[in-house]
């Protein structure tokens, strides 16, 4: 029997690279925003490495595609998904096409989140989207 309890609320946030960027460095907010807010967060890259991968929080899982590129990444972040089963897919709008391809290829509910790239916008549109905010 399907339980009635509502699955907690998660976030996997899809990131093309961890490059000490302005875009990436608001996503790494985002991610660090997310989780004080009792939200449990994924950050997803094709390449783990980068310079902002040393300021994510350890409580933030830090999932590494073991790609080269965003463009090459959608079946692995699909089994991503398939196996964390987030509520939400946030993704960056130049690979968001990615990110559409990945929820189809698992068959998610998932909602996507395009990000604009600030973090206060971003993190709005998260909490408009997220059925069970708390």
């Amino acid at each position: 029997m399907p339980s009635l309890t509502p699955a907690p609320l998660s976030i996997a946030l899809f990131l093309p690279d961890l490059a000490d960027r302005p875009d990436r460095r608001a996503a790494v907010d985002l991610a660090h925003g997310v989780l004080h807010a009792g939200v449990a967060v994924d950050v997803v890259a094709p390449m783990g490495g980068g310079p902002l991968r040393a300021t994510l929080d350890p409580a933030i899982g830090q999932i590494d595609l073991a790609k080269r590129h965003a463009a090459t990444s959608a079946l692995a972040l699909a089994r991503v998904v398939s196996e964390r089963q987030p509520t939400l897919l946030a993704i960056p709008q130049e690979v968001a096409w990615v990110g559409q391809l990945a929820l189809r290829l698992a068959r998610s509910d998932a909602r996507l989140i395009v990000l604009a790239g600030d973090r206060d916008a971003d993190l709005a549109a998260i909490r408009a989207a997220a059925p069970r905010w708390g």
